[in-house]
């Protein structure tokens, strides 16, 4: 059997009111399950080199894969995925994408790496 884990299981994480970003990822299949990644409105890059904000330890990601900026959108900071010309392709809800603008619950598919978008 795997390892799932109920809901009622996983532990609340308190949100810091003052903290500059209130969006995140969370690795939903990756090395790393269930880490949670927050998003800065200046930008994050992804990829598999060092130098990302988020590296990803998977090997069909490319050294640097997309990044994620927050631009003014209709009801306030939205934020967009861009894929950085990846050998894989960045996939937002099983679609291909080049860029896009991420709504909360939106999976992120990066190589063989999914991660959920979150965005009070």
């Amino acid at each position: 059997m795997g390892s799932h884990v109920p809901p009622e299981h996983i532990p609340t994480i308190e949100i810091d009111d003052h903290a500059s970003s209130y969006a995140w990822l969370v690795m939903l299949r990756g090395p790393r399950r269930g880490r949670l990644y927050p998003l800065k409105p200046e930008g994050v890059s992804l990829g598999r080199g060092e130098a990302n904000d988020i590296c990803l330890d998977d090997e069909s990601v490319s050294r640097f894969h997309a990044r994620i900026v927050a631009e003014p959108g209709p009801s306030g900071l939205q934020f967009i995925v861009q894929d950085l010309a990846s050998v894989n392709g960045t996939f937002v809800n099983g679609e291909r994408i080049t860029r896009q603008a991420l709504k909360d619950e939106d999976r992120l598919q990066l190589g063989n790496t999914v991660l959920v978008f979150k965005q009070l």
